[in-house]
């Protein structure tokens, strides 16, 4: 057994000092992570060259030898390499959680050329026509981020990236499958990746198939779908006509490229199979909202043949096929209609006045894409108040109902419910005024001296709106691309009057710099404005000085020196509560004293799909202190009591829940993304991390959680900044101020 700092582990053939044979060698062996810590993956260093290795293969000796308390170890691994005549020097690397790859064990043999060559198979394949299809989106918009590069190394960049064959491994007889989700370049969105294909065993009933990127948990997916195409291939295998695969796994952010997906079948006897391994490189929804460079026929054709040439030059296989040629088609007009014919003149954002010199708007319509308790209409309701305030005559529109109904009523405000179902499902730009001119047709909105369309989802409004001659100011609130944001819902052409939207509105305003930067190839940039979003602090510390802090403490049943963490937040992908539950699991790996005596608490949640996921996780993990609450409207408590409020988003633009705590004096973790940023600074007022890190937010909870000084520090800043920069009393009055502006026509 040979060990270090991190791990143990065994090579168990061929036996080091060997003589071997020229040729493709199977190096098989197990490689232990030391307590709190996981290996991901395993890869073999022989001379320049790296070989790719299948790590996880189920041990029962080894889970008994190290008494993890579990049936199996996933610790197994072999490597496939290539070995040349003479001395042959192998380092064998695991890859730690935290991201980093570390040597575990070097090895030595003898190549002698007198021995015949042998030769181990591997798996292989083409590269796809949508795998294909999405180094091409990928090669052109780096086009637009590196200009001055040769595009001939721009290609080779993105051909090299490729992890090909993309198959390491495929099922071991009596099982037979295919994935076609991951593909060797796969989208991740918020964190997460889509598996699709199917497995079956040829005479046994899969009991669960169970799925993992980092080996530190795995999830269920759904293996008995429908399934006419391996039904018709295996005729004589009766499980072949319902085994389709569908499910969506975690990806720690901090794994490097290419990242290895496990798929395991556990059957009725309990028994675990390895069976699919492939790699895959992600590009996330970062990369996808990445802007194409300026439109030419002549750029996607030389931007094609570039990347053929460079994929060639690298001995990758491409099927040119009917398939690739619809997609070719379909990127062609991706193409066409997403990139700019120019790059965009942007001049800096301005800000939105201090006051105007114009009343108050007297007929106000304000548009909301729902009345649930969220960020944006939350946003709209505090906003609402203060117009109301300022005696402007306010109705309220939303294509969905929602609890907000009744305090926009309470503040006099009509509330009318319209359907936009017809507008998000139109086949055509056609078809898609049609339903906007239905919907106006019920709605008066010439009645209004201004239109305040809240977030891009209205749209519609805006388009509504001009067509009846009314002033238009459109709050956007996306850190997202529309394409980006409705990527697969709707149809292109609705895709495009939401970017039209942006063009129409006299004035778009941002709450944030960094969420206008994702807005800048449609619309007019120089009406852009910026304006902050708020918090009525006298509201919350009026609160919290009616709710004593032990009174709430005790409402959570708090234990004597227990800890409480909360997470607040609609459950949802983009939230990242699957990336917060995951660095809980880690910090019960790593500090268990620390974790045991602490309270987790997630409040969002309700009854979608990803709720089932997150409680598919959470059930894998089995931390009995990691719990979901329901959404409430009563959640300041969530804030106040909390000795760590974590917020674990993806994307933001201002988020609310930042500056409820910061108001509430709660130290905070939270991914330093967009608009977060410019709330507050990183070990100034609160703890950033990357979005999507696990370990950083694992080590970020049990840094402030142990240091509990450090956290007042932070907390008291952020309060001594939300109360001077963020307080509704300084920015409703720039908001209403913009209102008149627009409404006046003086913007």
């Amino acid at each position: 057994m040979h060990e270090t700092a991190f791990s143990f582990s065994n090579l168990e053939s061929p036996t080091p000092g060997d003589a071997l044979p020229p040729g493709r060698h199977m190096l098989r062996g197990w490689v232990m992570p030391k307590p709190g810590g996981v290996i991901v993956d395993v890869r073999a260093r022989v001379g320049g060259r790296v070989f790719p290795g299948v790590h996880g293969i189920p041990r029962a000796d080894l889970a008994a030898h190290f008494q993890t308390g579990r049936p199996v170890a996933l610790a197994e691994f072999y490597v496939v390499v290539d070995l040349l005549p003479g001395p042959a020097a192998i380092v064998l690397e695991a890859l730690e959680l935290e991201g980093r790859w570390s040597v575990f064990q070097k090895v030595h043999y003898f190549v002698t050329s007198a021995q015949p060559p042998v030769h181990v198979a591997m798996p292989t394949g083409p590269l796809r026509w949508h795998e294909y299809g999405r180094a091409l989106q990928i090669l052109l918009r780096a086009q637009r981020r590196e200009p001055a590069k040769p595009l001939a190394d721009l290609a080779r960049a993105v051909a090299d990236a490729i992890p090909y064959p993309r198959d390491l491994r495929h099922p071991h007889l009596p099982f037979h499958g295919h994935l076609d989700e991951p593909a060797a370049l796969t989208r991740c969105g918020f964190g997460r990746s889509a598996v699709l294909g199917y497995l079956f065993h040829e005479t046994q009933p899969i009991k669960r198939v169970l799925a993992t990127f980092d080996l530190q948990a795995w999830q269920t997916i759904e293996h008995t779908l429908p399934s006419p195409g391996p039904g018709a291939h295996f005729p004589s295998f009766a499980n072949a006509k319902n085994c389709g695969l569908f499910g969506i796994i975690d990806v720690p952010a901090q794994l490097p490229d290419p990242v290895s997906l496990r798929l395991y079948a556990e059957l009725a006897d309990g028994s675990l199979h390895l069976c699919p391994v492939q790699r895959s490189l992600f590009f996330t929804n970062e990369d996808e909202k990445a802007p194409y460079p300026p439109h030419s026929t002549a750029r996607f054709a030389t931007t094609h043949a570039a990347l053929q040439a460079a994929l060639q030059e690298r001995g990758v296989e491409v099927v040119f096929d009917a398939e690739m040629e619809a997609e070719l088609a379909r990127l062609t007009a991706d193409f066409a209609a997403r990139a700019p014919q120019t790059l965009p003149a942007v001049p800096p954002l301005q800000p939105a006045p201090l006051a105007s010199t114009a009343p108050a708007p007297r007929r106000v319509l304000l548009v909301s894409h729902n009345l649930n308790l969220e960020g944006a209409p939350l946003f709209l309701v505090d906003y609402a108040r203060h117009l109301a305030s300022l005696g402007s005559q306010l109705t309220v529109l939303s294509p969905a109902d929602g609890p907000l109904r009744a305090r926009f009523e309470e503040l006099g405000a009509k509330v009318q419910l319209t359907d936009a179902a017809a507008i998000f499902a139109a086949p055509s730009t056609a078809a898609a005024h049609t339903a906007i001119h239905a919907l106006a047709a019920a709605v008066d909105f010439a009645a209004a001296d201004l239109v305040v369309c809240n977030t891009f989802t209205t749209f519609w409004a805006v388009h509504a709106a001009k067509a009846a001659g009314r002033r238009v100011l459109l709050y956007v609130h996306e850190s997202t691309t529309p394409a980006s944001f409705y990527l697969g819902r709707v149809h292109a052409a609705v895709i495009a009057l939401v970017d039209e939207a942006f063009g129409l509105a006299d004035c778009v305003s941002f709450t944030t710099a960094s969420t206008r930067s994702y807005h800048l190839d449609y619309g007019r940039p120089a009406n852009h404005r910026l304006t902050p979003g708020w918090i009525d602090v006298a509201r919350i510390d009026a609160w919290r000085a009616a709710h004593p802090r032990e009174d709430l403490r005790t409402g959570f049943r708090l234990k004597p020196g227990e800890l409480l963490v909360t997470n607040v937040g609609t459950v949802c992908d983009r939230k990242g509560q699957h990336i917060f539950a995951r660095a809980v699991d880690l910090l019960w790996r790593r500090q268990p004293e620390l974790a045991a005596r602490t309270r987790f608490v997630m409040l969002g949640g309700g009854d979608t799909p990803f709720d089932r996921v997150l409680a598919d996780l959470l059930a894998q993990l089995n931390r009995p202190n990691l719990i979901v609450h329901p959404s409430t409207p009563d959640y300041f408590p969530y804030y106040a009591a909390a000795d760590l409020f974590v917020c674990s988003t993806y994307e933001e633009s201002s988020p609310r829940v930042i500056l409820e705590a910061m108001a509430c004096g709660t130290p905070i973790l939270s991914s330093g993304v967009q608009g977060v940023l410019e709330q507050v600074r990183a070990d100034r007022e609160a703890t950033l991390i990357p979005p999507g890190d696990t370990v950083a937010l694992g080590e970020g909870m049990a840094k402030l959680l142990l240091a509990p000084a450090t956290g007042r520090t932070l907390a008291a800043r952020a309060r001594t900044r939300v109360t001077a920069e963020f307080d509704a009393a300084i920015l409703l009055p720039r908001h209403a101020a913009l209102a008149s502006a627009v409404a006046a026509g003086q913007i």
